[in-house]
């Protein structure tokens, strides 16, 4: 194997070598984003149930002209 050869096979090990753990840490920091997103529309759905509560509480909701 020539020099050249050697020299590809050095600079993909390299690049490798510095690029995986910065994409790990990406993926990482997106499931966390995931995980998060999920909790907030967790927290929306409820407050959404809580405004669609109180704005019926009396079985009637008001109408918009009034």
């Amino acid at each position: 194997m020539t020099a050249e050869g050697w020299t590809i096979i050095g600079a993909t090990i390299a690049l490798v070598g510095t690029f995986a753990p910065v994409l790990m840490g990406i993926r990482r920091d997106l499931t966390a984003l995931t995980r998060d997103m999920a909790d907030v529309r967790e927290r929306l759905a409820r407050l959404e149930g809580l405004f669609e509560g109180f704005s019926r509480r009396d079985g009637n909701a008001p109408s918009p002209s009034a």
